[in-house]
């Protein structure tokens, strides 16, 4: 086959190269997008404006409000700033890079990589040529290969233990984060579940206390108990002080405030169940499966399930909420985000794609010296958000917005996960999708999501031999092999 001209190639919308034979393709197809009917009227009369269309989720950068800021800076105390500072990168850093304990499957499969690796090193006929002595001298030496490698390529996975210094360490790293990042997913509760004034918050593996502090200020006036779980002793004495501005005789501002250690046993139910930062923390999916039931019996309402925003995060997240979803009609529910539906992940369904299911936030970082000169950070994060029952919210369906919006020259390409549970790439231009969808479009971003009926994809006629990848690259990535 012929390879196109330069001047052809910049006007082909979507490249692909065969591994063998070198096959351009197209994958332009076009897809109908329909604004809901009430948005659609409103952008019209101009009740509101496209950039505050009610798929925008709020709030895009975040501070931590003065007084947590400065009770932070308070409870370092007489702690060399510099030292803290300086654990707190590693912390962090460590904490980014976690991934689960693996799972004795897994292990064993990598045992036995290793082994067909070291019989090509080592073959195990050798052993007829060798005496009684050297046979077991040579097998000495090849399993204590085999047990060398197979430490090398396992993840050595143990539980983060915090005394008192370290909880001090982890307020410092995480606080503005891990608050911008709850204040991000519980605002769209509060958003799009207007109804929904809680009586009561559970949080397992509460930490520092990050979740209670968003809770406290979206819903303070209804939420009648916060009840904190987490195993570390010094832990919840530290959330305990942040909740006293750092003076330890100052009265909580916060009413019915518990701390615990251990789940109740009691089968108490609770408006909304938190789970933040926490299954990497767990010994293994048993023991996170045992976890996750417990508080979904407990939950009256909403859980929300939160980890870092790497691959194994989401996957965490991801094998969360299908066990849950999974658990049985005594305790059915609904996915309610960030997935338009309760299909598994299309972006884990494909095992050779490493893109995480994953969302951006903009963050303020604590700033304890003249030496932290960045006022503005990112962090990703994965989440999941259920509800107990069915959902009555019909704008359920609405495509989320996966990866940023990418702006050109009168047209915008958005990357959407649909109610279909498929991840699917729409070029949205004025003249074939309308001046509301296009503009809609134009201003939403990443984990945004559009009040958009999506039609079926109706690809144009294309000499491929192979069927296209479900989700497609960017324009400007698009490269020859």
């Amino acid at each position: 086959m012929k390879l196109e001209t330069a001047a052809h190639i910049k006007l082909v919308p979507r490249l692909f190269v065969a591994s063998t034979n070198l096959v351009l393709q197209r994958y332009t197809c076009k897809i109908s997008a329909a604004v809901e009917p009430a948005v659609l009227s409103d952008l019209e009369q101009a009740v509101i404006k496209p950039r505050k269309h009610p798929g925008i989720i709020r709030p895009n950068h975040i501070e931590l409000p003065k007084q947590l800021s400065d009770t932070l800076k308070r409870i370092v105390g007489d702690h060399p700033v510099r030292k803290v500072l300086r654990d707190s990168v590693l912390l962090n850093s460590y904490i980014k890079s976690r991934h689960p304990p693996p799972t004795p499957l897994e292990i064993e499969n990598k045992k036995r990589l290793i082994v067909e690796e070291i019989n090509a090193e080592m073959p195990l006929d050798r052993l007829a040529t060798l005496s009684a002595e050297e046979a077991a001298r040579w097998q000495r030496k090849r399993e204590a290969k085999i047990n060398k490698r197979l430490d090398q390529r396992t993840y050595a996975w143990k539980r983060i233990e915090y005394g008192a210094y370290e909880a001090i360490v982890y307020a410092i790293a995480r606080a503005a984060q891990e608050y911008a990042v709850m204040r991000r997913v519980l605002s769209e509760i509060q958003m799009r579940d207007e109804k929904f004034t809680p009586r009561s918050y559970i949080d397992f593996g509460s930490g520092i206390g990050t979740g209670m502090w968003v809770a406290s200020e979206l819903w303070r006036d209804s939420i009648f108990e916060y009840y904190n779980v987490d195993k570390s002793r010094e832990m919840n004495e530290l959330s305990e002080l942040i909740l006293q501005q750092g003076q330890e005789n100052k009265q909580i501002g916060l009413r019915n405030v518990f701390y615990r250690q251990f789940l109740p046993a009691i089968d108490t139910k609770y408006d909304l169940v938190v789970i933040s930062h926490t299954l990497f923390e767990m010994a293994d999916k048993q023991q996170r499966e045992e976890v996750l039931l417990n508080l979904w019996r407990k939950c009256d309402g909403y859980m929300v399930i939160v980890e870092e925003g790497t691959r194994r995060g989401s996957e965490l997240v991801n094998e969360a909420r299908r066990f849950l979803l999974r658990s049985g009609d005594e305790h059915v529910g609904e996915t309610f985000a960030p997935c338009p539906h309760d299909l598994r992940c299309p972006r884990l369904s494909n095992l050779a794609d490493r893109t995480p299911c994953n969302f951006e936030i903009s963050y303020a970082p604590l700033r304890l010296s003249a030496d932290s000169a960045a006022d503005r950070k990112t962090s990703v994060y994965s989440y999941a958000i259920l509800k107990k029952g069915t959902i009555s919210d019909s704008s359920r369906q609405w495509p989320r917005i996966v990866r940023p919006t990418l702006v050109r020259s009168k047209h915008s390409i958005c990357r959407l996960c649909t109610e279909g549970g498929k991840l699917q790439e729409v070029i949205f231009t004025a003249s074939k999708h309308g001046k509301a969808a296009y503009s809609c479009a134009r201003v939403s971003r990443w984990g945004d999501r559009l009040p958009i009926a999506l039609g079926t994809p109706q690809p144009k006629d294309s000499k491929s031999i192979t069927e296209p990848q479900q989700e497609l690259q960017p324009l400007e990535s698009t490269k020859l092999a």
